[in-house]
């Protein structure tokens, strides 16, 4: 091994322990969901199932921006090829569930490594436009590919009552649904926790001083981008049984850039961050649409406000206002992270 590159095997465990503060609000957040369909109507319940599933699409995609600073502008085309998969899958094909659930999650983690691989030497705003010209790219091919996709009209008649529990229709589903999404986060927790995890952030804070290191820069980043494909995919998927239905506007750029407005609105330096950008954007798009039909542009202007006013989102305020804003020992994300890094990385300057 060369003398440059961390031995792993040597060092102190890296990993971080998991936030039991964290853990604990989740299992309360899950267990208030679950009763949702008991006091609430089937709008409501319809509503709280599309957060659910915008949820999940929301941490995956924060595997890339959030944790390996990796903004990216195709993440529509990671969710889009999982709701096809379900589509084909189940409609055309005459698949079973377990089949499609397989199907989605090695597509999404195909066009994950792919996007990776194809990113490897740009940064910022020309990552961005090359995962938009990706996405576009999926997007114009199953818009052309009319006999497979449908075209413009796409797939209906998905049959989501293949993934039911505890009861029939549409209450059943989203108890599957919410199942898969709370097991899919953990699994998501614990990659950003694992020895893994800690790399891809570090990489995202200074990849020239973890190169230097002897680190394998692109290997950690298109792992980001294959984790991040496959739990997208698996979004997308459930999706396409939410609502039946898949098209084109599951692969359109606009979902690439509300999810990116959910990791900016709730705080993409946080885990949980996304998740408060999907139940603040959702739901004021639900509210907003019974005012005006300019929803678009009141997304766009809480964009601007969120960047203006709240750069660190709504979780980076809330945990500023409560430590102390001009508090110097409060510990940054680069600080937390770095502490739990091997000891030749947190000895950088």
């Amino acid at each position: 091994m060369s003398s440059t590159t961390p031995d792993l095997r040597r060092q102190p465990d890296p990993r971080r322990q998991p936030d039991l503060r964290l853990v604990a609000l989740a299992v309360a957040v899950v267990v208030a969901l679950a009763v949702v369909p008991f006091v609430a109507s089937t709008y409501v319940v319809t509503v709280v199932l599309r957060m659910v599933v915008l949820g999940l699409f929301a941490l995956a995609f924060n595997v890339v921006f959030g944790a390996a600073d990796m903004p990216s502008l195709g993440h529509a085309a990671l969710f889009g090829v999982g709701s096809y998969a379900c589509g084909l899958g189940l409609v055309r094909w005459g698949w079973g569930i377990g089949t499609v659930v397989v199907a989605a999650v090695a597509v999404g983690t195909l066009l994950g490594i792919l996007m990776g691989i194809a990113t490897l030497r740009t940064q910022g705003i020309y990552l961005l436009l090359l995962t938009l010209a990706i996405a576009q790219a999926v997007w114009g091919l199953a818009f052309q590919q009319v006999r497979l996709t449908g075209g413009d009209n796409g797939i209906a008649g998905i049959d989501r009552g293949l993934l039911t529990l505890g009861g029939d229709g549409l209450v059943g589903f989203y108890w599957a649904a919410l199942a898969v999404v709370t097991v899919a986060a953990a699994l998501l927790y614990a990659f950003r926790i694992s020895i893994v995890g800690t790399v891809v952030e570090a990489v995202g804070m200074s990849p020239s001083r973890l190169r230097a290191l002897g680190f394998a820069v692109g290997s950690y980043r298109v792992t980001a981008f294959a984790v991040s494909g496959a739990f997208s995919a698996l979004a997308g998927m459930l999706m396409a049984m939410a609502t039946r239905f898949v098209g084109p506007e599951n692969l359109a750029w606009q979902l690439s850039a509300e999810v990116m407005l959910f990791a900016i609105l709730g705080g993409a330096a946080s885990f949980a961050g996304p998740l408060v950008g999907v139940v603040l954007v959702a739901g004021a798009e639900v509210v907003v649409s019974d005012w005006t039909d300019r929803w678009p542009t009141v997304l766009g202007l809480l964009y601007v406000v969120t960047l203006l006013f709240l750069p660190d989102g709504v979780v980076g305020w809330l945990s500023q206002w409560r430590d102390g804003r001009d508090d110097p020992d409060r510990p940054t994300r680069a600080s937390r992270v770095g502490r739990s890094l091997p000891p030749a990385v947190e000895a950088e300057p």
